[in-house]
């Protein structure tokens, strides 16, 4: 576990995450995630099922998601690739 002490340096080492990836082979399974309380993990459980019935719904080029930072995160329709 990593604890910063401001946020801005929380927010800038999990926007650089996806250089992780193009690292060498011992690097590319790690994973990072926010660390969330047991409410914004409740809340974060609510979401995710309301999108996936959302997305039994959806035909065409438009996929649901959860998106956003802790305590703000919210369902969002995104254009599939």
């Amino acid at each position: 576990m990593v604890q910063c002490r401001e946020k801005t340096l929380k927010n800038r080492i999990m926007e650089c995450l996806h250089k992780l990836k193009s690292t060498d082979d011992k690097y590319k399974n790690i994973s990072v995630t926010h660390d969330l309380t047991i409410n914004e993990r409740a809340e974060c459980k609510k979401l995710i099922e309301e999108a996936q019935n959302r997305q039994k719904d959806e035909q065409g080029e438009f996929i649901w998601r959860v998106r956003g930072p802790p305590g703000q995160m919210k369902v969002v329709k995104l254009k599939k690739h």
